[in-house]
């Protein structure tokens, strides 16, 4: 009888964690696409889905990468069924959602130079990506408006602000990633347990 209580026991912890992991992903996926819901203002339309991935990243952190990219799956196909703003939804599918979850693993590439290589080169492939998609869906000439004024060079002077703003993006999701860990991490799922 006692071997059969255990037994149960066991079960229903282990129902109680699936029930809980399931759980955080779906409030994680919603937090990720009411934020993206916000980048119908303009001016948030870069910084809502590096904000929405970083939400999705704390589910790798707490249940595991699996679970992780499960949230960024579904919260991605929520932004494309949801969100109109289709630049703000590529830049979060093709980047800003599961970049979060993998920049651990590329830093563990010895020596930390060819890490931040990997990192650049997942990034621009991740840019080109998206912005070939953006001109097949918008006009191309939307896309570069504004940027007459640098001529032939637009282009270019586009991509290189793209990869500093990357390199400034990388650099804070270290500290976001530390400050997770030693001050909200404890707090609150000490109390989930």
């Amino acid at each position: 009888k006692r071997k059969k209580e255990k037994g149960k026991r066991i079960y229903m912890s282990r129902q109680a964690g699936s029930s809980f992991k399931i759980a955080y992903c779906g409030i994680t996926t919603a937090l990720s696409v009411i934020v993206m819901l916000a980048a119908l203002i303009p001016s948030f339309t870069y910084l809502l889905p590096a904000v929405s991935g970083i939400i999705i990243w704390t589910a790798a952190e707490q249940l595991g990468r699996k679970w992780g990219f499960l949230a960024y799956g579904a919260s991605a196909l929520l932004c494309f069924m949801l969100i109109p703003e289709i630049e703000a939804d590529l830049y979060y599918l093709f980047f800003f959602g599961w970049y979060p979850i993998i920049k651990e693993l590329i830093e563990k590439v010895k020596p930390k130079i060819l890490a931040f290589a990997v990192k650049l080169a997942v990034f621009n492939a991740a840019v080109v990506a998206a912005f070939q998609i953006s001109c097949q869906i918008m006009n191309l000439e939307e896309i570069l408006e504004g940027l007459e004024g640098f001529g032939d060079m637009a282009v270019y002077v586009l991509w290189g602000a793209a990869n500093a703003a990357f390199i400034v993006y990388d650099i804070c999701l270290n500290s976001l990633f530390m400050a997770f860990r030693r001050w909200i991490k404890p707090k609150i799922f000490r109390k989930l347990k």
